[in-house]
């Protein structure tokens, strides 16, 4: 498993937020919102095959909230509005591929790997950033870009 250190402008993820159990997200809720989101984007943006981003906040005891979006300059029009505008920031990050195993293990694996070298995560703006590449359709099925935020 390769770790690195990257960073991300200050930006604007502008796409639709879900909240839930942990439960609901297992069995399919972030997957579809996900898949709702690419086809939104595709539709206004036919041909647009930008990076979906997904941020999560681990703010209750069973579930999370999630922002699914683009990199956007403004706030775009879905079909439930929402943004979020982030500072500039550095990220621990890792690739997450179908044969990587559990998601969680590999999170727990950048976590050890973070204090191992020093650094300190940031949760003050989000938890998790996950960066999925076009045309993602499942763990099982498609890789996406695991990262923690650092200070």
């Amino acid at each position: 498993m390769v770790f690195e250190i990257v960073e991300r402008p200050a930006e604007r993820i502008a796409g639709a937020f879900w909240g839930g159990t942990f439960g609901e997200a297992a069995d399919g809720a972030v997957r579809r919102l996900i898949a709702d989101m690419q086809a939104h984007h595709q539709h206004r943006h036919p041909g647009d095959h930008a990076t979906l981003v997904g941020i999560s906040w681990n703010d209750r005891p069973d579930g999370f909230r999630y922002l699914v979006g683009y990199v956007a300059d403004r706030a775009e029009a879905t079909v439930h509005p929402g943004y979020v505008d982030l500072p500039a920031m550095r990220f621990v990050t890792a690739l997450h591929h179908p044969d990587s195993g559990d998601v969680f293990a590999h999170y727990q694996k950048m976590f050890d790997w973070i204090a191992a070298e020093g650094h300190a995560v940031d949760t003050a703006h989000m938890h998790y950033r996950e960066e999925y590449e076009p045309g993602f359709v499942s763990l099982s099925l498609s890789s996406l870009r695991l990262m923690v935020p650092i200070g």
